[in-house]
């Protein structure tokens, strides 16, 4: 299906409410963050990798979902969320991946991992506010990456970033319809009294040669006789 002007439009629109709003999330979970806990909190080592680069990730990842699903599927109300549903799938695979069996069930991979490299892209910092308060303890050491507790990884790093990016776009759909559709109104508003204006001359000018009209038309029949008479 043909993406139209209109609707590059109207999508343009969701990827900058949706990346507008993701950028302010994550200010206000590094905000909290630091100010619940001010001892221990150390700011970003580098901020273009781990603040900016994750953000342009999703942001990408976002766009090109929102577009395919346009392109590709009919109903529409669910083409904001199809990338929610491919970070489900994604996460789940790369969380299943990860599982070893020896000694019990637990995720295992290394930091140099893509998929655990994807995890963190797709991270937000208003989820790890919950670290302050859940730590997820485990073997970090020369490059492992063995959290302790395998609920509650799946937690901070699975389920609560998919539910945060199905908030995030439900939310997104409220305020860019609350915005923009309430300007395009406004817009149309100028618009359509100038339509109402000009129609309203052509009856006026209609009204004026039929008045026109009638007077020549006596005229005429008085001159051939063929007036009505008393």
């Amino acid at each position: 299906m043909k993406v139209l002007k209109s609707d590059f439009k109207y999508l343009a629109r969701l990827i900058l409410t949706w990346t507008f709003l993701n950028l302010i999330l994550n200010l206000f979970g590094l905000f909290m963050t630091k100010h619940l806990n001010k001892a221990e909190y150390t700011p970003l080592d580098n901020v273009t990798k781990e603040f900016i680069i994750p953000l342009i990730v999703q942001t990408v990842l976002f766009s090109l979902c929102l577009f395919a699903a346009w392109k590709w599927m009919k109903e529409r109300k669910f083409v904001p969320y199809l990338f929610a549903a491919f970070q489900f799938v994604i996460f789940h695979l790369i969380f299943f991946l990860n599982l070893k069996v020896h000694q019990g069930i637990h995720f295992e991979s290394t930091f140099n991992n893509i998929g655990l490299k994807y995890l963190s892209n797709s991270g937000q910092y208003l989820i790890d506010i919950l670290y302050l308060y859940f730590p997820i303890n485990g073997n970090f050491d020369n490059g492992l990456f063995m959290p302790e507790k395998l609920g509650t990884f799946y937690i901070h790093w699975i389920l609560l970033n998919i539910v945060y990016y199905i908030a995030l776009t439900w939310i997104t759909l409220q305020i860019s319809k609350l915005l923009f559709e309430r300007k395009d109104k406004i817009k149309a508003k100028p618009e359509d009294q100038e339509l109402l204006e000009s129609q309203g001359d052509i009856l006026e000018r209609e009204e004026a040669r039929h008045k026109n009209q009638e007077p020549r038309a006596k005229t005429i029949d008085e001159r051939t006789g063929t007036g009505t008479g008393a």
